[in-house]
């Protein structure tokens, strides 16, 4: 029969270690779990700025395309930042048409998504570029509420989904300034907000 040999000191150091060790491995593992939260709390979208582009640079065909381009234009009507004088909006953004009455920035390209469901539903949000020298978000891709998509120039982005939500009719106009102080904020806006973008 063999005895147990037994260790008449204990290496205090020794323990010391190995429990600062395991103390070390936690809050990595939590950064992990946070990462993978903020992950999937964002989604990568395609932002393209014809036709063309979409049917290069995404999986949809040249009739889904053309669809989207559609919509795209159609919710650029509904939702873009509307100014009662071309001078104000041009100042935003370059290039702008006048629609009802009202002077809207030319859309610069549209996003395309994909929802998270069974059947592949995309949706297809337009985009502006805005163009105002003086702004920290001078050459910055953003969606109709003020949202800011990353910088221009490129195809593909990582967006949080607030970005790629349905965005409000807009009703009210837009003050001078007003599309870069509410990027600023992240704020979103529309017709049930009393002085809209200015407001």
């Amino acid at each position: 029969m063999s005895r147990i040999k037994r260790t008449r000191t204990i290496n205090l150091e020794q323990m010391r270690k190995a429990t600062s060790r395991n103390f070390v491995l936690r809050p990595v593992a939590l950064g992990i779990v946070a990462a993978l939260m903020g992950c999937a709390s964002k989604e990568e979208v395609k932002v393209v700025a014809s036709v063309e582009d979409c049917v290069d640079n995404t999986e949809l065909n040249r009739e889904q395309c053309e669809a989207a381009y559609q919509q795209a234009l159609k919710e650029a009507e509904r939702t873009g930042p509307k100014y009662d004088a071309r001078h104000l909006c041009e100042a935003e953004f370059g290039n702008c048409r006048e629609s009802g009455g009202f002077w809207l920035p030319l859309m610069t390209g549209f996003m395309v998504g994909q929802m998270l469901d069974r059947d592949r539903h995309y949706y297809y949000n337009p985009v502006y570029r805005y163009s105002n020298p003086y702004s920290s978000h001078y050459d910055r891709l953003m969606t109709a509420d003020g949202n800011v998509v990353g910088r221009s120039g490129k195809t593909s982005y990582t967006v949080p989904k607030s970005v790629t939500k349905p965005k409000p009719t807009v009703t009210k106009t837009v003050s001078r300034g007003g599309f870069g102080a509410v990027a600023s904020a992240k704020s979103s806006w529309g017709g049930g907000r009393s002085g809209g973008w200015g407001g």
